[in-house]
């Protein structure tokens, strides 16, 4: 099944302009609708309005924040016209919690395209959480670094393995991508002796099924498992890394620190996660 739907979060902020630069691409790639979103809750502004301010005053607070959002409306028809067809772009305009709205409606889509965490101070009612929404989705997200801004799409991915749940979750949901690749590498962070999934039956195999050609890389432990996994794709030139989110529980990687946050935070290619 091809992608021919594609939900894109926009916030008006770098990362989300990266994102929507990302979604663009796919969306021209794949011949897909694109559906942008903005959702907004209530903000620290809004929600600590003194008692004892006049109705006027009260209203043109209000008033300030929800005329953002038109903006955004604003901005993003300035930013996607004449690079998809009009009768292929959307709109939506939420009154909810960023991260839970984007979760809901990300479950009508092929894929949700949203950036990098980043904090708007000024407009905090629009900060969208990448590792939230990934979590509570149930469906494949695409996060685009801050500054993302290639003329064109990278082919060349890279699937971060380990044999266990969310890496096979995340494969198989990436396979309309990775069918589009010129070169997919697998990596998988140890010794091959120690892969989970013997062979002739491995992910090289399956992906030459799909007509794609791969090649399994076996690497050592270089510093953290992000840190080998992002120096890997830095080394090989990839245009995508593909992983799983949360093999373990996301409220232990908020505590202790996991792969996923640390990927979140430090990569500098566009990252699919699948959880």
């Amino acid at each position: 099944m091809a992608i021919k739907n594609i939900l894109i979060a926009y916030n008006g902020g770098e990362a989300s302009d990266a994102a929507l630069h990302l979604a663009l691409q796919m969306a021209r790639k794949y011949d897909a609708h694109l559906t942008g979103i903005v959702a907004h809750g209530a903000s620290n502004v809004t929600r600590n309005i003194p008692k004892w301010l006049s109705e006027s005053m009260r209203s043109s607070i209000t008033e300030i924040t929800a005329r953002r959002t038109d903006e955004l409306a604003v901005k993003f028809g300035d930013r996607t016209q004449g690079h998809i067809a009009e009768d292929r772009l959307h709109w939506i305009d939420v009154r909810e919690d960023p991260d839970r709205a984007v979760s809901d409606y990300s479950r009508l889509f092929d894929i949700t395209v949203l950036g990098q965490y980043e904090n708007l101070i000024a407009a905090d009612e629009l900060v969208l959480h990448p590792d939230r929404i990934a979590y509570e989705c149930g469906r494949p997200i695409l996060v685009a670094p801050k500054g993302f801004r290639p003329t064109e799409i990278n082919e060349k991915a890279v699937v971060a393995w380990d044999g266990r749940r969310t890496a096979a979750r995340a494969f198989f949901d990436a396979m309309q991508i990775l069918e589009t690749k010129q070169e997919v590498e697998v990596v998988t962070v140890g010794r091959a002796e120690r892969s989970p999934v013997p062979k002739p039956v491995d992910l090289v195999t399956i992906l030459a099924r799909h007509n794609v050609k791969a090649r399994h890389h076996f690497i050592p432990l270089s510093g953290s498992v992000a840190d080998s996994i992002l120096g890997f794709c830095d080394e090989v030139k990839a245009g995508l890394l593909v992983m799983g989110a949360y093999q373990h529980s996301k409220l232990s990687e908020d505590l202790l620190g996991g792969v996923t946050a640390s990927v979140l935070r430090k990569t500098a290619l566009p990252l699919f996660l699948s959880h």
